[in-house]
């Protein structure tokens, strides 16, 4: 049970042909949570007798908590979360979680170096307010597929101005990860929120550079793709139970089926909500969270992406 406030949608906009963007208020007068540039918030959805939390970045401002702005992508292959918020209306109320944040500035670099990609826009949106409140040196680079796709472009356009580069795939403009991060001066920090392809070359890229990890922020939506999936099983240690994760379901959602349910939050292996130990076998890390160090350790699991490359794991549960 996550703690939670209610929320009525009072506003909604169609920003592209996919992207929709809603405007919460508290439902009940109250001012909502305050939160920091990055947060995001977990939206609960009941479908089919079924709970279930996606989480939404915050693209408004921090310092302006009468309301909440969220913007969601229709996803092709939906689990249902997003089909119905694009099916919704205004005067819908909803139950969600207060904001969290696993993405966040560090406010003493140097310089910040922002790379979105589609939807991954939404978190940085409230870092660019702070930014531009606190009159901090930044560039933004943001990829999609056209203008008429670009969630926020017009917005964007004119209150940044020269601060944003836009890149369409359509116009075979491509971002240049070494173009962008050479030569930038110490200090600088990267942020990267993107499909896995083109937050990974960033990252290749700019550990390549010389960036230390600690200046190498990343969140990412959607998990990994890897076309290994196999079974596995599971072994809880405090109860000796067994279980078996099919090829087509995490291990977050075999354990929720067996009646185990595990914290989480992202449900994309970005936020480390649903991390747990592990006493044996082989990991196959398909997170977004970990570090190559963390990774090697081969002790610690992010249920709802991760798998195992051993048919075992021995997890502490």
């Amino acid at each position: 049970m996550m703690n939670e406030q209610t929320v009525k949608i009072v506003d909604i906009k169609k920003l592209t042909s996919r992207i929709k963007s809603f405007r919460l208020v508290s439902a009940n007068g109250k001012k909502l949570a305050p939160f920091s540039p990055g947060s995001h918030v977990a939206v609960e959805i009941t479908l089919e007798k079924k709970v279930r939390r996606n989480s939404y970045s915050l693209c408004s401002s921090p310092y302006e908590t009468d309301f909440y702005e969220i913007a969601v992508l229709l996803a092709e292959k939906s689990r249902g979360g997003s089909q119905y918020l694009h099916q919704i209306s205004v005067g819908t109320e909803l139950n969600i979680g207060f904001p969290k944040n696993s993405f966040t500035l560090a406010s003493l670099a140097r310089k910040h170096i922002l790379i979105a990609g589609g939807i991954g826009i939404t978190p940085l949106l409230s870092m660019l307010t702070t930014l531009s409140r606190y009159q901090t040196t930044f560039e933004l680079h943001y990829t999609a597929k056209s203008q008429t796709e670009c969630a926020f472009y017009e917005f964007l356009k004119q209150k940044y101005g020269s601060q944003v580069t836009f890149y369409f795939s359509e116009k075979d403009e491509r971002l240049s990860s070494n173009k962008i991060l050479k030569e930038q001066p110490l200090g600088t920090h990267i942020y990267l929120c993107a499909p896995h392809s083109l937050s990974d070359n960033f990252y290749a890229e700019a550990r390549a550079l010389g960036y230390p990890d600690l200046a190498i922020h990343r969140e990412i939506f959607g998990a990994a793709k890897t076309n290994n999936k196999k079974p596995f099983t599971v072994v809880l240690s405090q109860s000796g139970k067994e279980i078996t994760v099919p090829k087509d379901k995490t291990l977050l959602a075999a354990l929720e089926t067996a009646g185990f349910p595990v914290n989480y939050s992202c449900r994309v292996g970005g936020c480390g909500a649903c991390e747990l130990g592990v006493l044996a076998g082989e990991i196959h890390h398909l997170d977004s969270y970990y570090s190559p160090e963390e990774r090697a350790k081969q002790n610690c699991i992010l249920s709802c992406t991760s798998r195992a490359k051993s048919k075992q794991l021995i997890i502490d549960l």
